[in-house]
């Protein structure tokens, strides 16, 4: 157990190792990165990998560029392994009012710099034979999309982070970050206290408890999220789209030979962390399979291979969502040196390159390079109620691909 260190980072998923390296490769400060459990365990490894360029705001676009030019650059920057594809995706409407969303996204992501179009249906079967052309009426063609390997990300992160000299402390429990005369001053831990002048709370599904037990709300709700990874397939190549069908919340990507999808579900489970007890980890998260049945009957006729596909692996986590679908990123207000980087939103992992490198030097240098104006925890300075804040999250959760 260390006792001193310049920045501590409080969760090692992808936002937290990703936030850790780039502080840490700059080679100015003591770095030290925290988790209550085994490093990069919990949600993160579980996720789906998918980069998505079309996205509803500028600035979302932005960072998702910059995410994705880190990926790319990921072996080279931090020693670490990561496989990825850029395989292009194809984003289904079925519904007239869907046209519209599509329309929008894809002008943002041309207007800045993004390979992106609409399509039929027909040439998007053509792209990929398994995306049936009935009942769709318009398709957003996202030439920049990828995907990667997600059990690689957070970890390779944390390694490349320890290879500039970060300190790894994996099964420290956080009790509180201590903040005196509004002021970050150190961090209490099972194993002992850590002084130190910042704090990154990028604790994932525990990132609010951490901030509350210092007197700061963050208002976010974890909820779970879960997908399926089929055996592999007749016809399954590596390069194929990415599949998202608006309306349905379903989305589909290759994985070994088969497929991986998952299902933004209607009415999700939220949880409140203290309620799981100490010892809970995602790998205890009561999962679901009808809920993804389920979503493959309402998309049986433009994704036929769902309905029969026999199924690997069944997994899922918990990320968190805010009551607008934007990430929680920077400063917590009245605690200097309390900065947050929470609120994936089920997008954190994809965006982590790029969140991490831009809080970063936010960290470092006392600004950050692009205006997080929009993603800032002020925002919600009326914060809504709780019972409004669920409703509204799992209102976001469920119109993933619409809310735009």
């Amino acid at each position: 157990m260390i006792e001193h260190a310049d920045v501590v980072v409080i969760g090692s998923g992808g936002l937290g190792a990703a936030t850790a390296f780039y502080l840490a490769r700059d080679g100015s400060r003591r770095v030290a990165l925290l988790d209550r459990h085994e490093l990069a365990s919990q949600t993160s490894p579980r996720a789906a990998g998918l980069v998505s360029h079309a996205r509803s705001t500028d600035l979302m676009v932005e960072l998702v560029r910059l995410a994705a030019r880190n990926i790319k650059r990921f072996a080279e920057d931090t020693g670490q392994p990561l496989d990825w594809t850029q395989s292009g995706s194809l984003k289904a409407a079925r519904r007239l009012q869907d046209v519209d969303v599509l329309e929008r996204e894809t002008a943002r992501a041309s207007r800045l710099g993004t390979d992106a179009e609409l399509i039929s249906a027909e040439e998007a079967h053509r792209l990929n034979p398994f995306l049936h052309p009935e009942g769709v009426v318009a398709v957003a063609r996202i030439g920049d999309d990828l995907y990667f390997d997600p059990t690689q990300v957070a970890i390779g992160f944390a390694r490349g982070a320890e290879t500039h000299g970060a300190t790894l402390l994996p099964h420290t429990a956080v009790a509180r970050v201590v903040i005196e005369d509004g002021r970050v001053v150190a961090v209490e831990c099972d194993a002992g206290t850590i002084r130190t002048p910042v704090v990154v709370d990028a604790a994932g599904a525990w990132t609010r408890q951490v901030a509350e037990a210092s007197g700061i709300r963050v208002p976010i709700v974890a909820t779970r999220h879960q997908l399926f990874v089929t055996e592999p397939l007749p016809g399954v190549r590596a390069d194929l789209p990415i599949v998202r069908i608006v309306d349905a919340a379903v989305y589909v990507r290759p994985c070994g030979g088969g497929f991986l999808w998952g299902v933004f579900e209607e009415g999700p489970r939220q949880f409140e962390m203290d309620d799981l007890g100490s010892e809970f980890q995602i790998a205890d998260l009561e999962l679901d399979p009808d809920v993804l049945r389920k979503a493959a009957g309402d998309v049986r006729r433009q994704l036929p291979v769902l309905r029969d596909a026999k199924i690997r692996e069944h997994r899922g986590g918990l990320p968190t969502m805010t009551a607008d679908a934007q990430h929680i990123v920077g400063p917590a207000p009245g605690a200097e040196g309390f900065f947050v980087a929470g609120g994936c939103n089920v997008a954190g992992l994809s965006v982590s390159p790029a969140i991490g490198e831009v809080l970063a030097t936010w960290i470092l240098q006392g600004e950050p390079p692009l205006d997080l104006t929009p993603l800032s925890i002020e925002r919600f300075r009326r914060a809504p109620s709780e019972e409004r804040l669920r409703r509204e999250a799992a209102w976001q959760y469920r119109h993933f691909y619409t809310s735009a």
